[in-house]
């Protein structure tokens, strides 16, 4: 469509050629503009090597890894839950994706292993490739088709106890703000043992919706 109007209004301004230059020139600076937001749109999701990041965080997030996974197993040989969940792969390899201004890295994407119903966990860095905190995402059955116990959940809501776990935070205050988060769809406090700001988005909950995030102390 851009090409056609261009073309008629070269056809429009044939016999004035001051006019007509000044107007090709405007149009080709248009058209170069358009062409440099293509490029750009283009090179929004940059891949970035895991070897790349910064070594005191590529230490940090190999450490929370084996933290978590050891977290996995104790949670699975619990007499009373029993809950078994993935582990994150190791060693680390996956690239982070940046987008704009904002990196991140898959760690674990995963479905339930009893249940219908998946989880993705993610790492957070900043521009200079530094750990700035993890996400994870859960997807299940809607809460209003829940058991009366949640067990349809409760691999998700493992992970998520896993991570808290592995990452230092005090457990009984996590419980408790996790359930003063029900009533709200954006709720995060502070951690009192590391400083981390944790966000419960529950906006969805009702959906089998819901997204925990944990934001390092920097």
């Amino acid at each position: 469509m851009k090409k056609a109007l261009l073309l008629l209004l070269a056809i429009m301004l044939v016999g004035c050629s001051g006019e007509g230059t000044e107007k090709k020139k405007e149009a080709n600076v248009k058209k170069d503009e358009v062409t440099k937001e293509e490029v750009v749109k283009e090179e929004k999701v940059v891949p970035v090597k895991f070897e790349e990041v910064d070594p005191e965080s590529k230490a940090a997030i190999e450490k929370f890894v084996k933290k978590y996974n050891v977290r996995v197993d104790i949670y699975k040989q619990d007499p009373e839950e029993g809950i078994e969940i993935a582990k994150i792969p190791e060693p680390i390899t996956s690239e982070l994706n940046k987008e704009e201004k904002i990196l991140s890295q898959t760690l674990l994407d995963t479905d339930f292993k009893k249940h219908k119903g998946h989880y993705k966990i993610d790492a957070k860095y900043n521009e200079d490739k530094k750990i700035i905190g993890y996400n994870i995402s859960i997807e299940g059955i809607p809460a209003t088709e829940l058991s009366e116990n949640g067990e349809e959940w409760a691999e998700g809501i493992t992970s998520t106890m896993t991570i808290a776990d592995a990452l230092g935070l005090n457990i009984d205050k996590y419980d408790e703000e996790s359930d003063i988060a029900f009533d709200e769809e954006n709720y995060t406090y502070t951690d009192p043992n590391t400083k981390t700001n944790v966000t419960f988005l529950y906006a969805d909950w009702d959906l089998g919706k819901f997204e925990i995030k944990y934001d390092l102390s920097m």
